[in-house]
């Protein structure tokens, strides 16, 4: 039975190669070849048991086992069709599933912001800051812009200093202008 399906075997694999050469990603399409030849080994097996000589045939077993992995099934199951990430979810119902960017600064991947889990600070206060602290940004000239980032981001007082061109003594007087800048702006907005 082995012998009779390998040489059946290059007839199917040519027949799956030619199905799927619109695949553009090589190993999906290696994936999906290699699940055609595995169901139509399922199939093969069957049909022997049932009596039937499947060599007759193959071409029409290699072509329903491509329609059958083209349609999500598989040799040992089948996708979940609700299933997000499985090819034949997304081809059924035209999604695009990608990564997150991968952005360092918090505040400017929405992403990112709204996946940090925050259990400390209250609700209100978390819709507070996130309203306040962008518009009390933008009336800031760009470069000290820049560097309430930096300071956010929790870079060290030298550090900044050598970026900036400034003495740490100021980057640390410029830090204490900034806390009170935003906390007069809270109390505005609060207040109006």
């Amino acid at each position: 039975m082995q012998t009779a399906f390998v040489d059946a075997l290059m007839r199917i694999l040519r027949i799956a190669r030619f199905r799927f050469r619109h695949l553009r990603c090589s190993d999906s399409r290696e994936d999906a070849i290699c699940e055609t030849v595995a169901l139509c080994w399922v199939w093969y097996i069957s049909l022997v048991r049932k009596g039937r000589n499947p060599a007759e045939f193959i071409g029409a077993l290699a072509r329903y086992g491509v329609r059958a992995v083209s349609s999500g099934r598989r040799a040992c199951g089948q996708e979940r069709a609700n299933d997000v990430l499985s090819r034949r979810c997304q081809q059924r119902r035209q999604l695009c599933v990608s990564s997150l960017p991968k952005v360092s600064i918090t505040h400017e991947n929405v992403f990112e912001d709204a996946l940090c889990d925050n259990t400390q600070t209250p609700v209100p206060d978390q819709v507070q800051f996130r309203c306040d602290f962008p518009a009390w940004e933008q009336r800031l000239p760009l470069v000290k812009q820049r560097l309430v980032k930096r300071l956010a981001l929790g870079h060290r007082t030298k550090d900044l200093a050598g970026e900036f061109r400034l003495s740490e003594a100021r980057i640390s007087q410029l830090r204490r202008e900034f806390s009170a800048d935003y906390t007069a702006f809270c109390g505005d907005s609060a207040s109006g």
